[in-house]
């Protein structure tokens, strides 16, 4: 007869409590080799990007990239060239496991210079690679594409250029015209004088290779300073090429101006109002201070900008007007101390002519040009910038009133405002500048017709068109 076995309660319960226990452990084993699997064989590769097109490589061209990895982190980036069977690696970084997990480093960028002369890489078409790779497993099972795989152009020659123009006379704070022929494959030229850059105009001739630019020697160089010719191609090779220059000195007035209570009431709290800029709290000279410093800087980097962009040609065919019947108050690059109850409180450079004549006269157009600007600018106050062409610009500041638009044109002698004491001004006149690109140079040499002729229209008519 065969035996029956009676579990009691309690072994039925245990049983059933270690069966669901071993069922839930089963599961966590499988999610947690899931889990490990889904890290160790991440399926999505590393991004890298190039934060400006890269299509032609030079002697010394930079690469601006970013690679980034959203798993288990970065574990190797390579940057190379390959060209003709030859691989040049600018680039081999190697990063350690941070844990289990991978490296932990998920973002990294590069400014990197590639010397491709020096490594012997033939110009021609050539292929820039960047291959990032993770630390899934993956890597060794599958064969992975390079991040970036991108075409691009060799090229180790930089352009050419022949200066045409044979006399460069000038002084200190002053202009001129060079007239030059860069070899075609020149996308950018121009004067270089110290760290100011006076870009080059083509299309002016019949040859449309022929390219001017108007340059200065600004007022706070020397006359040591070498005006040098630049050019460089798609792939940033660069040409220099120095010109003959000869700088004449010049000396700037040296001015003191007291700088008054009733000045500082009538200016300071309006102009800090008008421009934004915090109260001055009761400290007048404080608030002076903040405007004749900062508002200047910030003043000159608008009118910069403003003159950054010029007609490809010039719109004028005469000599500068000079601000009918008026009488000058200070001329140009004045070396100014500002005194307060007979201490020295500042020093800054005026960059232009203060010319004054009766209240709130008509201000006339120095020439033919259009206007790119007529509104409030800082210590300028009201303030007229009119493009002439050739990045020649003519400012027009502390009007009392503006009668043109932007993107207007006007013609020489043509009223654009009236004179007044807007901005920093102490009373009614015209602030008169003119400036290359922003870069402002001496306004007497414009007005002088033999100057306009020698150094302006006489080159260019010397070039047929």
């Amino acid at each position: 007869m065969q035996q029956r076995i009676v579990l009691g309660r309690r072994e039925a319960r245990s049983g059933g409590w270690l069966r669901r226990i071993g069922r839930w452990l089963g599961l966590a084993i499988v999610l947690l080799v899931a889990y490990g699997i889904y890290v160790k064989f991440e399926w999505w590769a590393p991004i890298a990007t190039l934060r400006r097109p890269v299509t032609h490589l030079g002697e010394k061209s930079r690469v601006r990239l970013d690679v980034t990895d959203a798993g288990s982190g970065l574990a190797s980036i390579v940057v190379a060239v390959e060209a003709a069977g030859t691989r040049y690696e600018v680039l081999n970084e190697q990063y350690p496991t941070d844990d289990w997990r991978g490296t932990g480093i998920h973002e990294k960028s590069f400014d990197l210079e590639f010397d491709l002369r020096r490594a012997k890489v033939p110009e021609g078409a050539a292929t820039l690679l960047v291959e990032a790779r993770d630390g899934s497993w993956l890597n060794a099972l599958v064969s992975r594409k390079p991040s970036i795989s991108q075409p691009v152009d060799v090229d180790l020659s930089p352009p050419g250029v022949q200066v045409l123009t044979t006399q460069h006379y000038m002084r200190l704070g002053g202009s001129d015209l060079v007239i030059y022929k860069p070899t075609p494959d020149t996308i950018r030229s121009g004067v270089e004088v110290g760290s100011y850059y006076f870009p080059g105009t083509a299309g002016l001739f019949a040859d449309k290779g022929i390219t001017a630019a108007m340059f200065a020697v600004p007022q706070d160089l020397s006359v040591k300073a070498a005006p040098k010719l630049v050019a460089e191609d798609r792939a940033g090779n660069r040409r220099e090429l120095k010109f003959f220059v000869a700088i004449r000195p010049q000396k700037f007035r040296e001015r003191t101006l007291e700088i008054d209570d009733d000045f500082l009431q009538n200016k300071v709290p309006d102009l800090l109002r008008v421009n934004g800029l915090p109260p001055s709290d009761q400290n007048l000279v404080a608030g002076y201070l903040a405007i004749n410093r900062g508002l200047r800087r910030a003043s000159e980097a608008k009118l910069h900008e403003l003159c950054s962009q010029s007609e490809p040609r010039l719109l004028f065919s005469t000599v500068f007007l000079r601000q009918p019947n008026s009488a000058p108050l200070s001329n140009f690059a004045d070396r100014r101390t500002y005194t307060y109850k007979g201490e020295a409180i500042d020093t800054q450079v005026h960059l232009g002519y203060d010319l004054a004549s009766l209240r709130q006269s008509p201000v006339a157009a120095a020439n033919d040009g259009k206007v790119v600007f007529g509104d409030n600018l800082g210590i300028y106050g009201n303030t007229v910038v009119i493009d002439h062409g050739l990045g020649i610009f003519t400012i027009y500041g502390h009007l009392s009133g503006v009668s043109v638009q932007p993107g207007q044109l006007v013609k020489r002698g043509e009223a654009v405002g009236q004179t007044g004491d807007t901005g920093l001004a102490g009373g009614d006149h015209l602030h008169f500048s003119i400036a290359l690109y922003g870069v402002h140079v001496d306004p007497v040499e414009w007005w002088d017709p033999k100057w306009m002729a020698d150094h302006v229209f006489d080159k260019i008519a010397g070039f047929p068109k």
